[in-house]
């Protein structure tokens, strides 16, 4: 995983049904993410820092919701009760994420507000940083559509760490309803979404500041419980090309991420 140290160093009616009042019910998921990271490379010089990189994410999640705010926001307790990686096939014994929480505060439909507890999975040895992917994944709040419809709708959310680490992502989707089929024993919303994704923040303070962008592209297929509105698949491939500048100079990565979400019953 020295990739991930290296860069650290230089720097409704449709769609997805509202819940009722008393909330979502609680629910399981299995996430796999397919982790693809190029080469680091010196933005001045073009020298190669670090070869790529390959890595695979598997977590068993139970999130269920704790508190409601008083804008009608709900808090809902993220927990890894399983959580593997792999980096070039090779397992990694350092993982230390299970039994570790977040709370993720979202607005009925889905929309991520904020991530509590973040810096609970964040860390050296946990590399969610990297794999924040895993939030929007299991969250991508898409507009309220019926069949055959298409609009537009972002999916953002913030990742904010300790020593004020903060990456602010958006990925302007463009969401496409294509009707309630059969999926997973039960009748679902299909809707599928495209669109650019951008990504900027870093570590705004101390010795080891750094600012961070990035630019690309997001797709995926996902559907939801007709009745519930509960996530019940979540296909996705997402990339990116992000810069790092610090004080030792500036730094790029190509980082590619495809993966899936599915409900556990």
């Amino acid at each position: 995983m020295r990739w991930l140290l290296l860069l650290m160093m230089i720097v409704g009616c449709g769609g997805r049904a509202v819940v009722s009042a008393d909330g979502p019910s609680p629910v399981r998921y299995v996430v796999s993410v397919s982790g693809d990271f190029g080469a680091i490379t010196d933005a001045s010089s073009g020298v190669t820092l670090q070869d790529a990189t390959e890595a695979e994410l598997g977590l068993r999640l139970s999130i269920v919701p704790v508190r409601r705010f008083i804008d009608g926001s709900l808090g809902q307790r993220v927990r890894v009760e399983h959580a593997s990686l792999s980096v070039d096939g090779q397992p990694y014994e350092e993982l230390a994420l299970e039994g570790r929480t977040v709370e993720l505060r979202t607005f009925p439909d889905g929309e991520i507000l904020t991530l509590g507890w973040v810096d609970r999975w964040a860390g050296p040895h946990r590399f969610m940083e990297v794999f924040e992917v895993v939030f929007p994944v299991i969250s991508p709040a898409p507009p309220s559509l019926k069949r055959g419809q298409t609009s537009s709708r972002r999916i953002i959310w913030p990742f904010l760490g300790d020593d004020r680490l903060r990456w602010d992502s958006a990925v302007d989707a463009r969401w496409t309803n294509h009707g309630a089929v059969e999926h997973m024993n039960s009748k679902a919303w299909h809707l599928t979404y495209e669109g650019p994704w951008r990504v900027h923040g870093g570590r705004r303070s101390g010795p080891e500041a750094f600012k961070a962008s990035a630019a690309g592209d997001a797709s995926g297929a996902v559907y939801f419980d007709q009745g519930s509105g509960d996530l019940v698949t979540h296909e996705f491939s997402w990339g990116r090309e992000v810069s790092l500048s610090g004080p030792g100079g500036r730094l790029t990565q190509a980082q590619a991420f495809a993966g899936k979400v599915e409900r556990l019953p």
